[in-house]
């Protein structure tokens, strides 16, 4: 399936549930498929995350205990 279609389909979805719903229930549907989205990403190896974590720690200073 192409992203436009999918992007067409998730849109649809939130609309009719804020429309139905109300604002908030759309919001949190909207995170719902954003996690789903991440979640298969990193199933399917698009997103590394210790590649992820790795970038994050480059930046921070290190911390003394």
């Amino acid at each position: 399936m192409e992203t436009r279609t999918i992007g067409i389909l998730i849109g649809i979805v939130i609309g009719v549930v804020f429309v139905w719903q109300g604002a908030l229930n759309a919001f949190f549907v909207a995170l719902i498929i954003l996690a789903g989205w991440i979640i298969a990403k990193i199933v399917t190896g698009e997103i590394d995350l210790l590649e992820t974590y790795e970038r994050f720690q480059e930046g921070r200073p290190k911390r003394r205990r």
